[in-house]
């Protein structure tokens, strides 16, 4: 996905660094789905605590591009917010980028709304999105 959207190999560091904190540190109140075909990972998405009471953070959504529009993403969405709800959590959050139009598509069908735009390095814009 990186090199996708041309983010190099900060972002997949960034990620990496992300999942190994996750797998290194799981705590009550997180969880990782993956979807798989075939016996290949096709998509993930970790819920997380954020910090904040109640609040859980949505990170690392991820479909693989051969699979996009197929069910993949609002099946992974689903869960996560399934699971959210079965943990306790009220209320959700998560951080996009602009050029993630199918996942802001997905973001917005499951309820979420974006409460502040930020940009960033080369001028890509970010957004924190919350559920209602």
């Amino acid at each position: 996905m990186p090199a996708e959207y041309g983010w190099g190999p900060a972002f997949t560091e960034y990620a990496a660094k992300i999942a190994v904190d996750f797998a290194g540190a799981q705590q009550e109140g997180e969880a990782l789905w993956v979807a798989e075909c075939g016996g290949r990972l096709i998509g993930s998405v970790m819920l997380c605590q954020s910090g904040e009471a109640g609040e859980g953070q949505v990170r690392l959504f991820l479909v693989e591009p051969d699979y996009r529009r197929c069910g993949v993403g609002s099946a992974l969405m689903k869960v996560v917010l399934d699971g959210a709800k079965e943990m306790g959590y009220t209320r959700l959050m998560l951080w996009s980028a602009e050029p993630l139009t199918d996942a802001i598509r997905l973001y917005e069908r499951a309820g979420f709304h974006i409460t502040e735009r930020v940009k960033i390095r080369n001028g890509v814009l970010t957004e924190t999105w919350y559920t209602k």
